[in-house]
C-alpha cells in the first residue's frame, strides 16, 4: 500500500512540474507580433531658401539605402490645397544634399513636409519646415537710397547719398539693403553705371557731365538665404 501511495505522489509531482514548465519565449512571445518595425530613415538638415514667388527646398538624404523614394508635400497659408512631388533616389543621393525647386508660389507662408518611403511602401516620420515667400507686396515697400547732392572734393566730383541710418556698424552683420545702382551722364557723352555699397555714402564721378539726370535704384535681399534679390523703384534726379 505504501509503495502505491509513494508511486502516485511521484506521478503527481511530475504532472505539477510539467504544468509549471514554460516555453523559452513565454515571457516575450506576446510582444513578438507587436514589435516596432524600423521606420525608413528621414531626411535631415531641411531648409527652405525663399525667393520671388518661388523657393528652393534643400535637405540631406539619409544613409538608409532602404529608402527608394521621397514625397515632398507643400501648401501655403492662403490655401488648404496640398501639392506633391515625388523624387526617386539613386546610389549617389544617399548621404548627399539635394535641392527641389518649388515655383509659382503666392506671397505667403510656405509649409513643406518631406517623407521617405522604402520599396514596401513603409514611410518615415515627417520632416517639416516653414518659411516666408516674398513677391510684389515686399517689393512695393522697398525704399531707395536718398540722393543728397553733388559736391567737389580735391577737384573731383562726388555724387552723395544720405547715410543709411539703420544699417549695422559691423559690415559682417546681415542687412536687407545690399547696394544701390547709380547711372549718371558723362561729360564725353553716354552714361556710366556704378554700384554704391551699403557702407559707402558717395560715388567719385570726376567724369560726370555739367548737367543732366542721375537715376538710381536699390537692391534688397529679405533674408540672408534668399535666392532672389528685389529692386526698389527707380528714382531720377535732375541736376
Amino acid at each position: 500500500m505504501k509503495k502505491i501511495i509513494f508511486f502516485l505522489s511521484i506521478v503527481s509531482c511530475i504532472v505539477v512540474l510539467s504544468g509549471c514548465e514554460k516555453g523559452s519565449d513565454y515571457y516575450y512571445a506576446k510582444y513578438l507580433n507587436e514589435a516596432e518595425i524600423a521606420k525608413p530613415g528621414k531626411v535631415d538638415s531641411i531648409q527652405i531658401l525663399p525667393g520671388d514667388n518661388r523657393a528652393l527646398l534643400r535637405f540631406r538624404v539619409g544613409p538608409d539605402r532602404r529608402v527608394t523614394k521621397l514625397k515632398v508635400a507643400y501648401n501655403t497659408s492662403l490655401s488648404n490645397s496640398i501639392n506633391t512631388k515625388f523624387i526617386d533616389l539613386s546610389g549617389a543621393d544617399y548621404g548627399s544634399f539635394s535641392e527641389v525647386e518649388i515655383a509659382d508660389i503666392p506671397e505667403a507662408t510656405l509649409f513643406v513636409e518631406v517623407v521617405s518611403y522604402n520599396q514596401a511602401g513603409d514611410s518615415s516620420t515627417t520632416a517639416p519646415v516653414v518659411s516666408t515667400i516674398y513677391g510684389e507686396r515686399y517689393r512695393s515697400v522697398l525704399a531707395n537710397r536718398i540722393f543728397e547732392n553733388i559736391s567737389t572734393v580735391n577737384g573731383n566730383k562726388r555724387i552723395n547719398f544720405l547715410e543709411e541710418s539703420n544699417k549695422p556698424r559691423d559690415a559682417t552683420i546681415f542687412y536687407p539693403l545690399q547696394k544701390t545702382i547709380v547711372t549718371y551722364p558723362l561729360a564725353s557723352g553716354g552714361t556710366k553705371t556704378v554700384e554704391l555699397l551699403l557702407h559707402s555714402n558717395f560715388i567719385v564721378a570726376s567724369d560726370i557731365a555739367a548737367s543732366g539726370e542721375i537715376t538710381h535704384y536699390s537692391i534688397y535681399k529679405p533674408v540672408p538665404e534668399s535666392i532672389d534679390v528685389f529692386n526698389s523703384n527707380t528714382a531720377t534726379v535732375t541736376f
